[in-house]
């Protein structure tokens, strides 16, 4: 996954994480969309997106196994990255993203459990089922605002196409507006 690809979930998520507080169950793709609608837009220009890789584990394989997976996952996760967001893509604020997450991209159905904000402060935990068997549990904490977001992601996946059965990730990633668009 493309640190911009990153930097647009952790987008998405924020804004179903701004839907509400307190919730009884989750909100339906509809409901989030519909409220996303109402949240400040991000402003347009020249962003960075920093991810680290914090945490990663493959219980039940090889330690020396289990070591090459790491590297090569702290590879791709410490990177930064760099994007332009239009004018046009900060008008549509975050309902884009909601709308591809809802729509099964990528082969995961995923819903929210929990969400909560105060303050630009962000709590959320999400599930998602997809092919082969594969589940996700994804836990959110971090801080937004219009010109940065701020997110730690920590993750458990079930399959039983992964060695020992399951994989677990935490990674930090912090994204900014750094000025105007360059390109």
């Amino acid at each position: 996954m493309t640190s911009r690809s990153l930097a647009l979930t952790a987008c998405a998520v924020l804004a179903l994480a701004a839907c509400g507080k307190n919730a009884d169950q989750p909100k339906t793709a509809e409901e989030v969309i519909a409220e996303a609608g109402e949240l400040a837009q991000p402003e347009p220009g020249q962003y960075e997106t920093k991810v680290k890789l914090l945490e990663f584990s493959v219980p039940g394989i090889p330690q020396q196994q289990a070591d090459r997976l790491k590297a090569v996952m702290g590879n791709v996760g410490d990177q930064s990255s760099s994007y332009c967001l239009t004018p046009e893509e900060a008008k549509k604020g975050f309902e884009e993203s909601i709308r591809k997450m809802s729509q099964n991209q990528g082969g995961m159905n995923c819903k929210f459990d929990t969400f909560d904000v105060d303050n630009g402060k962000i709590d959320a935990e999400m599930t998602c089922d997809g092919q082969q068997g594969m589940s996700s549990e994804m836990k959110l904490t971090g801080t937004a605002t219009a010109q940065n977001t701020s997110m730690r992601m920590a993750m458990t996946q079930k399959a039983a196409i992964i060695p020992g059965g399951e994989m677990r990730m935490e990674m930090q990633m912090d994204s900014k507006r750094i000025g105007e668009c360059t390109s």
